[in-house]
């Protein structure tokens, strides 16, 4: 730090231009060390550090005291330096700020070096390939396995579709629930047929819908699933997305050309299963693309009589306002 006293008619004024401190007093400079304004910013080590120095006020500043820092001592800074109050505690609080500054240096130069440290320390973990990973499971699970686990892992590279599967659990059915997309991939990729049904008829997609698994449905849309199979029941994966109420999958399998009007084995539409639910929502979008609301059902009711069926107090006049306003002859 570089330390600067001027004799000026100005009151006293401390300035810090870049790293140098820069004090402006009334009283005369008496070091035998003065020198001028233009010989202080010919000097070598001074000149970079003065020659931007602006002056506040008209008054010019007669006299400079400069004090080399690399050759005074500490001792000899305390003698020349001339401080404009009067007393000392600017040249503690001087001191004590260096201190203060090489202090917070030296840490952040250890936070530095510790950071560092730290990222090569996680580059060389994550030098270790995947492959190595997979050799040293595969090495300590086959010491966990019995002679016989070991034979049954080994013969089934593949996925034995005939000793994961019964009638009621479908492995494909079972992913799609747990939302495995990456291992229903996986057994499609070895021939699994994606429209495999149960003993109920169902097929991943029913399952998926019934679980309001959107990430699945749509993965399995895009994977060519069927939308419009019926499980032995007739219900299409369309029935179980309005009795889930699920609307982003009622329009996301509208939009897959799904028939809105399509019955199942008891005479019951999608528009029928929205009455039911009395999801007013559903059914305002089941009626704009196209639902029959004069189909009646193998009792002979239609989506009106079944809204008016619950009472007045399950939104009867709500949906039963809905219907009526609907032209008839909207659907497709």
């Amino acid at each position: 730090m570089v330390l600067l006293s001027c004799s000026t008619t100005l009151s006293s004024t401390r300035l810090a231009y870049c790293s140098s401190f820069v004090t402006i007093t009334s009283s005369p400079c008496n070091c035998s060390s003065s020198i001028s304004y233009v010989q202080m910013t010919r000097h070598p080590i001074l000149r970079q550090k003065t020659c931007k120095f602006l002056a506040f006020g008209a008054n010019s500043h007669t006299k400079v005291c400069a004090i080399d820092p690399y050759r005074s001592s500490s001792s000899s800074r305390l003698q020349d330096w001339e401080d404009p109050d009067g007393g000392s505690d600017s040249d503690s609080e001087t001191e004590e700020d260096a201190e203060d500054g090489l202090e917070n240096n030296l840490d952040f130069e250890s936070d530095w070096e510790e950071d560092t440290d730290a990222s090569k320390i996680s580059n060389n973990r994550e030098k270790v390939s995947t492959s190595q990973i997979e050799e040293d499971l595969i090495k300590e699970v086959e010491q966990l396995l019995a002679p016989e686990e070991r034979a049954i892992l080994q013969q089934n590279e593949v996925p034995n579709i005939h000793k994961i599967t019964t009638g009621k659990w479908n492995p494909l059915h079972t992913l799609a629930l747990a939302g495995q997309i990456k291992f229903m991939d996986n057994l499609l990729a070895n021939g699994y047929d994606i429209d495999a049904v149960d003993k109920d008829g169902q097929t991943a997609l029913h399952k998926a819908v019934l679980g309001k698994k959107e990430a699945v449905i749509s993965h399995l849309l895009r994977k060519a699933a069927k939308p419009h199979l019926q499980d032995l029941d007739g219900a299409t994966p369309l029935h179980y997305a309005v009795q889930v109420s699920a609307m982003q999958t009622v329009k996301l399998l509208i939009k897959s050309k799904v028939d809105v009007n399509v019955a199942d084995n008891e005479g019951w539409t999608p528009l029928h299963v929205a009455m039911q639910s009395r999801n007013r929502d559903i059914a305002k979008v089941l009626l704009v693309n196209g639902a029959d609301k004069t189909r009646r059902n193998k009792d002979g009711k239609t989506p009106l009589d079944l809204a008016l069926c619950y009472g007045k107090e399950f939104k009867a006049y709500d949906l039963a306002k809905l219907l009526k306003l609907v032209p008839a002859n909207n659907y497709l």
